[in-house]
C-alpha cells in the first residue's frame, strides 16, 4: 500500500517539476518576443540612441533568476525539510 502512494506522490512532484519547467520557457519566450519588437522599434524610429539596452537588462535579470530558481535551486531547501520531517515521523512511530 505504501509502494502506490510513493508512486504517487512520485508523479505529483514530477508534474509539478514540468510545470515549473513549462513556466520558464514561456517566460523565455515572452522575454525574446518583446526585447525583439522593443530591439526594432528602437533601431526604426530612434537608430542613433540605443536605449533598448535597458529593456534587454531590465527583462534579462528576472529572467536570470527564473532560470536560477528552475534549474540550480531547484527547491533544494523545501527537499530537504520534507525529508527532515518524514524522518522524524519514522522515528516516532519506531518508538510507539
Amino acid at each position: 500500500m505504501k509502494n502506490i502512494y510513493q508512486e504517487d506522490d512520485r508523479y505529483l512532484k514530477a508534474k509539478k517539476r514540468f510545470n515549473k519547467i513549462k513556466a520558464f520557457y514561456l517566460h523565455l519566450l515572452i522575454y525574446f518576443s518583446a526585447t525583439l519588437t522593443i530591439i526594432f522599434i528602437n533601431l526604426k524610429f530612434t537608430p542613433e540612441l540605443h536605449w533598448y539596452w535597458y529593456s534587454v537588462v531590465g527583462g534579462g535579470i528576472p529572467l536570470l533568476i527564473h532560470a536560477c530558481k528552475v534549474y540550480v535551486y531547484n527547491n533544494y531547501w523545501e527537499e530537504r525539510k520534507v525529508h527532515e520531517i518524514l524522518r522524524k515521523e519514522d522515528n516516532k512511530q519506531t518508538w510507539k
